[in-house]
C-alpha cells in the first residue's frame, strides 16, 4: 500500500508542475516522468555483480538555465540491494538484501545535440529493508542499517525524439549502509568489511512534457 501511496504522490506532483509551467517559448521550466530498472550491488556483503534488480520509477522537474544547462529534482520509488549468484563466494553469509527506497537526485544536465550529460547527488531513504542469510532465513534485525543513503551519480541520455530518450546512469553510495560505532577493525582475509557500500546501474526511459 505505502507503494501506491508513494506512485499516486508522484503523479500528483507532476500534474501540478506540467499545470504550473510557463508554456510559452521562453517557459523555464519542464516536467516529465521516469520508468526503468536498478541493477545494484553491494560492496563488503561478499557477493559480487549487479545481480539485484529493482524498480526505477518516479517524476522530474527540469529548471532551464540556458540553451544547454538544466537543473533538475526527481522524486523516485527506487528498489537497490544485492543477490546471490551462483559464482559468488559461498562463504558469504547472504542470499538477498533488499531494499525500497523514497530517492530525491539533484542532478546538472549538459546537452550538445541529442546527447545529454549528466552529474549530481541524490538523497534517499529506506522505507522497506530486508537482509536474508545465506540459508534463506530473515537475518533483519541481526544487522541495523541506515535510514538514510546520500549518493553520487554519473550519467547519460540519448534523445530519440524530443521529449523521449534513454538514460543510462551508474551511482555509488557516500555513507555505509550498515549502522556503525566508527569503531570498525580492519577485516580479515575472507571476512566481511563492516561496511556496506551499494552500486547501481540504473537504465530507463524519459518522457519530458
Amino acid at each position: 500500500m505505502k507503494i501506491i501511496y508513494l506512485l499516486s504522490a508522484i503523479l500528483t506532483l507532476t500534474s501540478i508542475t506540467l499545470h504550473a509551467q510557463d508554456t510559452g517559448p521562453e517557459r523555464r521550466f519542464e516536467a516529465g516522468v521516469v520508468a526503468g530498472m536498478n541493477l545494484s550491488q553491494i560492496d563488503g556483503d561478499d557477493l559480487t555483480g549487479f545481480n539485484k534488480i529493482g524498480v526505477n520509477v518516479g517524476a522530474r522537474v527540469d529548471a532551464i538555465l540556458t540553451e544547454r544547462w538544466r537543473l533538475s529534482l526527481e522524486m523516485l520509488f527506487a528498489q537497490q540491494g544485492a543477490s546471490r549468484h551462483k559464482l559468488d563466494n559461498p562463504a558469504s553469509a547472504f542470499d538477498k538484501i533488499r531494499l525500497n527506497l523514497v530517492e530525491a537526485p539533484v542532478m546538472v544536465h549538459f546537452q550538445d545535440w541529442k546527447i545529454q550529460a549528466s552529474a549530481g547527488v541524490s538523497y534517499a531513504r529506506v522505507i522497506n529493508a530486508e537482509v536474508i542469510d545465506y540459508t534463506g532465513e530473515d537475518a533483519t534485525e541481526s544487522y541495523p542499517l541506515q535510514e538514510d543513503l546520500f549518493s553520487i551519480i554519473l550519467g547519460g541520455t540519448f534523445f530519440f525524439q524530443e521529449n523521449l530518450g534513454i538514460n543510462i546512469q551508474w551511482s555509488r553510495w557516500l555513507n555505509n549502509l550498515l549502522v556503525s560505532d566508527g569503531n570498525e577493525p580492519s577485516p580479515l582475509p575472507g571476512q566481511q568489511s563492516g561496511r556496506w557500500i551499494g552500486r547501481t546501474v540504473t537504465i530507463r526511459g524519459i518522457y519530458m512534457f
